[in-house]
């Protein structure tokens, strides 16, 4: 009685591994980007960043403009013009074209850094609300869709997390 026991249990230790192996891991997969973008705090951002840069991309567009109006003076005035004036017009059209230049780039560059400072803020609240899905849905792996080259529309948990993510940050204001 003794070893049916041990062979029982030594039967229960070999073949548990694989009823565990042999059950399916349910896996979903999630945009992280897009949850980003789309989520609620993402459009708000969109709106104060609009207004916080508002006025140097008017400041560019205005530049732009004067460019382009001294460009067409020079195209329909260049040819009467001495070689003199041709040349101031045309120094003036680069100093506008590199001050736009300039510009563009300085406004890119604090643009990207404000965006990225937003999105790091959101981070967190998008990796809650992943796991949470995650959790409630029932899924064993969540991978980033990129990963993946093929998914069953059903097991993008993406527009779950955006709303899970819409009701975190909403929570916190």
């Amino acid at each position: 009685m003794l070893r049916s026991i041990k062979f029982a249990l030594l039967a229960m230790i070999l073949v548990a591994p694989l009823s565990q192996a042999a059950a399916p891991n349910r896996v979903a997969v999630v945009n992280s980007q897009m949850a980003l973008l789309e989520s609620a705090a993402a459009k708000q951002y969109a709106k104060v960043s609009e207004q916080q840069f508002g006025e140097q991309i008017n400041k560019l567009k205005g530049l732009e403009s004067q460019y382009k109006t001294l460009m067409g003076k020079l195209e329909k005035e260049g040819p009467m013009m001495s070689e003199a004036e041709r040349t101031k017009l045309q120094m003036e059209m680069r100093r506008k074209k590199e001050d736009w230049e300039y510009q563009a780039r300085q406004l890119q560059v604090e643009k990207n850094e404000a965006d990225q400072k937003e999105l790091a803020k959101l981070q967190p609240q998008l990796e809650e609300a992943i796991q949470a899905v995650a959790k409630s849905e029932g899924y064993d792996v969540v991978i980033e869709r990129a990963a993946a080259r093929f998914v069953k529309p059903e097991n993008d948990v993406t527009r779950k997390v955006i709303d899970k993510l819409n009701r975190l940050t909403a929570k916190q204001k």
